[in-house]
């Protein structure tokens, strides 16, 4: 039941934030928007969308590993409720920003989201304290496939809710509003059915809160799971670095419109669900975990390879993400679980919540190295094809280990 409880928290959580992703464009670049007067450049507009979508994962790259380890030492529930409220509080302030029209505020309000959503980081270190070691792929996985799931759903109910049509006048706030509504339900459901946790573990000394911030992500750097931390990054960078060279190559080459692009963005989404899936289902009770890590990173190589040869068509993004999700689905929480079971029962919080940071730092990296080489698509691939292989050598040398 408890992992019933933590799934669906990670669902909501993710279609709450999920909502909020298909305004920001029209919002910036909006003539007639709140934020900007209508004679503000194209260049002004484009660096402050740049920066309110790179905000939350700066500020996830400090916040989840601080919620994590904060965890370890108040307990699950408390975090969870309070970064539940946090997020929510966000959202309120970002739809009073754009009502009032301040630049700042919506700033503000995204770095708070960022740094307070450590939902899923603390979410996992909940599902590890409760699972076997030979269970904790499995429960991860069921918790990877309902925050997908939500977030697949989010950008569509979100971009519903902000049509002028349906909404009227003031239509950006609207998704906002939703996502206030969503993650407090989220917390008052935690609030009354999750079940009453006490401290994860008793502490001889206090520790401030300072301390636990300045900690930072610390301990993906220990040479327990120093080997883990790197394919998880690479995993991570991998998959939004794909994802932004994909819908760039659609946009700029194919033309392709907003609800084009939704439509690429649920089906990536419905691959990598059906990837964790038949991971759940078939592969992780037939097939070791460190075979299940060679053979992901395996599929990755296939996907950019089939990339390599379609870089010219409009077919590329739509058969390479096939090999390329079901290889993630097949890592990503094998690799969670060999992070909670190489560290003790005081630091899951610790780790889960570092390698949350990870995958911010994954797709802030990327975003930033996309935007930069584009559209030397052939420089990319080949740049994500060498660090493929990089983590085949690290699959292997897990596999040697083991």
């Amino acid at each position: 039941m408890i992992i019933f409880a933590l799934c669906f928290l990670l669902f909501i959580n993710s279609m709450s934030i999920g909502l909020v992703f298909p305004i920001f464009a029209s919002l910036f670049f909006e003539q007639n928007g709140s934020l900007f007067p209508a004679d503000v450049s194209l260049y002004v507009r484009t660096l402050s969308y740049t920066m309110i979508l790179a905000l939350p994962n700066i500020c996830m790259i400090f916040g989840a590993p601080f919620m994590g380890r904060m965890s370890d030492h108040v307990g699950r529930k408390t975090v969870l409720f309070i970064g539940l409220l946090g997020v929510a509080a966000s959202f309120i302030l970002s739809a009073f920003s754009i009502f009032f029209g301040s630049l700042l505020m919506l700033f503000l309000s995204r770095a708070i989201a960022g740094f307070m959503d450590g939902s899923e980081g603390v979410a996992q270190a909940a599902i590890a304290d409760i699972s076997l070691p030979h269970e904790k792929a499995r429960h991860m996985g069921y918790a990877t496939f309902a925050g997908t799931i939500g977030f697949i759903i989010g950008p569509v109910v979100g971009g519903f809710l902000a049509e002028p049509k349906i909404t009227g006048q003031y239509h950006f706030e609207i998704p906002f509003l939703g996502s206030f509504l969503l993650t407090l339900l989220n917390a008052l459901i935690l609030y009354c059915y999750f079940p009453k946790q006490p401290r994860s573990h008793d502490y001889s000394q206090k520790i401030s809160y300072l301390t636990l911030l300045n900690r930072g992500f610390a301990i993906l750097f220990d040479k327990r799971i120093r080997l883990y931390s790197l394919l998880l990054f690479i995993l991570q960078w991998s998959l939004a670095a794909f994802y932004q060279l994909c819908i760039l190559f659609l946009v700029r080459q194919f033309y392709y419109s907003s609800g084009e692009v939704g439509l690429f963005t649920m089906f990536l989404g419905a691959c990598f669900s059906g990837g964790i899936f038949f991971t759940i289902h078939v592969l992780l009770t037939r097939v070791k975990h460190v075979h299940l890590l060679t053979g992901g990173v395996g599929f990755l190589i296939l996907s950019l390879v089939t990339a390599l040869f379609l870089r010219h068509s409009e077919l590329f993004p739509w058969l390479s993400v096939i090999p390329m999700m079901l290889g993630i689905a097949m890592m990503y929480n094998v690799l969670l679980s060999f992070l909670s079971n190489a560290v003790t029962d005081k630091e899951q919080g610790d780790v889960m919540g570092s390698g949350t940071s990870l995958k911010a730092i994954g797709w802030l990296t990327s975003g930033l190295l996309i935007s930069w080489l584009y559209p030397n698509v052939i420089t990319i691939l080949i740049l994500m094809l060498a660090i493929a292989l990089l983590a085949l050598i690290c699959s292997r040398k897990i596999h040697r280990e083991s």
